[in-house]
């Protein structure tokens, strides 16, 4: 791959180079229709006329709340191609949340992917007092500029395609490319300003040691507003001539999976535990011979990946089509690999795909670091590690086991908090991760997180997350914390699996109008003791769930127990739920 110093240079190139080859693929009237490389570079260009009809000059904050399409991305490299900044927003956020990062970090224009988002930024900006301008990608919204209005006017601006591309060589590879901020698990949102190099560096670097190539298409599902979808699933695509398939929405992405074919899917362990759920929950509910074969093939999967997949045991080549095969159907039947990221991925989870013969490669990375440390290659996955370091990212292990990260991938720091950056980035330029992990040779692997170990009262140190991920890979289990701090036992809060719930009690003619109800029937807090104990039976004593309790509402972005990133808030969940907890001492 050629060296790009910054990310408009390294589209253009890609632009010329694959002209005609599809680049982005979307639905249109339920099919998936593509946008060439050619056309890529044409809207980006017309974008760019129009953001700087509305005043977008080098170095001005612009940003874009919206869910994944094709506009999201001519946006953002326009903003990119002008010297401007992209500071992504979440489409899940509250006002509140959006009017401290548009005003944190002084944004004079606000993208809006449709009504929905426009009214947010719209309180947003009447609540502090912002004087932004705001662009609506998709329909229309009051006191927004629809982006085909700006498109039209941007045609009568001098920013000619080819003034566009000589403005382009302005960039520098040490400019600020984006402002992103931290989903906030605990306080306000901090902004990881992030420059040109640091992409361009990543996409160089993961190009040499993967194999991806112009012959890839990723399918884009995760928010765009998270770094490891940005650098992952949109700029690495562009950087080798892939492709890049939209997922229409959350309720379609099943059959735009299978439509679109995708060669990647970029994961995070939470949605590889739901699909995961959502196929044992099939079985459980199917006849006895289809149980039955279900269950051999998960029994193979370590062996499996120990024989890079290939069908192991008696009669293995035949179970693979009877399952394994329809298992792979369901991702479009040309998956050569997920990559997960985001969070730690349980073994198991890696370990029930491989039965299927689909490989999952772990990688660990921070929104700081752009966001990519180490990834797994395919011809040498070793799935409980977190993969090999990037070459040209250095790592080391602190005396206290914490993870540190050096390289050109390294955020400059939080935006407009030269205190906070002081804290995670010392004299010597190390980030500190708040990571815990082992170096062997080349190979990262994850032992838990500095800040959340629980220290019980008689002085053991437990990992919430370790634990939370071995009871998580109960079909039953939706969403679990663990608690235990200066106690003598551990306690978790527990979010049922609801559809296998409601199941179970419609099967036993048992009312399903109420969640509180069904979290108190005894068949279902039987059938959660037998799960719990299950876990527990591989623990050691002091490691042991003691105690326990089923709550009756689930957990979203929304109600405010998890962050767009799809980590739990301890903090939030602890403070609401402080009277449960308190009844489990």
């Amino acid at each position: 791959m050629p060296t790009y110093r910054t990310l408009p240079q390294m589209l253009l190139d890609s632009c010329e180079r694959w002209s005609s080859k599809p680049a982005l693929w979307h639905k249109l009237r339920g099919k998936y229709s593509a946008v060439s490389y050619g056309q890529l570079a044409r809207r980006v260009h017309e974008a760019a006329a129009g953001l700087v009809t509305c005043g977008v000059k080098p170095g001005d904050r612009v940003a874009i709340m919206s869910e994944n399409c094709p506009e999201w991305a001519y946006c953002d490299w326009a903003i990119l191609s002008l010297g401007a900044q992209t500071v992504p927003i979440y489409p899940t956020l509250m006002p509140e949340q959006v009017g401290h990062i548009l005003q944190d970090s002084g944004a004079v224009v606000a993208v809006a992917g449709d009504a929905r988002c426009a009214e947010k930024i719209r309180t947003a900006c009447k609540e502090r007092n912002l004087n932004v301008v705001e662009i609506v990608l998709h329909g229309d919204a009051a006191g927004a500029l629809p982006l085909h209005r700006i498109v039209d006017e941007g045609k009568d601006t001098p920013l000619t395609f080819e003034t566009w591309k000589e403005g382009c060589a302005l960039v520098d590879a040490n400019d600020v490319a984006t402002i992103i901020y931290t989903s906030g698990t605990t306080g306000e949102p901090k902004g990881a300003v992030l420059d040109h190099k640091a992409f361009t560096f990543l996409c160089e670097a993961i190009l040499n040691n993967l194999p991806i190539s112009q012959n890839d298409r990723f399918f884009s599902f995760l928010p765009l507003s998270h770094v490891y979808e940005r650098m992952a699933g949109h700029f690495l695509p562009i950087s080798c001539g892939a492709e890049i398939a939209y997922c229409e929405s959350l309720r379609s992405m099943a059959a735009d999976i299978v439509q679109a074919q995708p060669t990647v899917i970029l994961a995070v362990p939470r949605f590889l535990e739901s699909v995961k759920t959502r196929i044992e929950s099939a079985a459980i509910e199917g006849s006895w011979l289809k149980r039955t074969l279900m269950n051999m093939q998960l029994s193979r999967g370590a062996e499996r990946l120990k024989h890079r997949l290939r069908p192991v045991g008696a009669f293995g080549g035949t179970l693979d089509k009877l399952v394994g095969a329809k298992v792979r159907e369901r991702f479009g039947g040309k998956l050569r690999f997920f990559v997960s990221g985001g969070a730690a991925l349980p073994p198991d989870i890696a370990e029930f795909y491989g039965a299927f013969g689909i490989l999952i490669l772990q990688g660990y990375g921070l929104t700081e670091t752009a966001p990519v440390i180490s990834v797994n290659h395919p011809d040498r996955s070793v799935y409980q590690s977190v993969g090999e370091v990037i070459p040209g990212v250095e790592v080391q292990i602190a005396s206290d086991g914490e993870i540190l990260m050096r390289g050109p991938s390294r955020m400059q720091g939080y935006y407009n908090r030269p205190d906070e950056t002081a804290l995670v980035i010392d004299k010597d330029g190390w980030f500190h991760t708040g990571d815990l992990g082992r170096l062997d040779g080349n190979r990262l692997w994850i032992t838990g997180r500095k800040k959340e170990i629980i220290v019980m009262a008689n002085g053991k140190n437990v990992s919430p997350t370790e634990l939370e991920s071995r009871l998580k890979r109960s079909p039953w289990i939706d969403e679990v914390m663990v608690l235990g701090d200066d106690q003598d036992l551990i306690s978790a809060l527990i979010v049922p699996n609801f559809e296998l719930v409601r199941s179970v009690c419609q099967s036993n003619h048992l009312s399903v109008s109420h969640q509180s109800e069904m979290v108190e029937y005894p068949v279902i807090v039987e059938k959660l003791k037998e799960e719990i104990n299950k876990a527990n039976a591989q623990l050691p004593d002091y490691e042991k769930i003691k105690r326990w309790t089923l709550l009756s509402e689930s957990w979203t972005i929304e109600s405010g127990e998890i962050t767009p990133t799809l980590k739990l808030k301890r903090a939030f969940i602890k403070e609401k739920y402080a009277a449960v907890i308190q009844n489990l001492k």
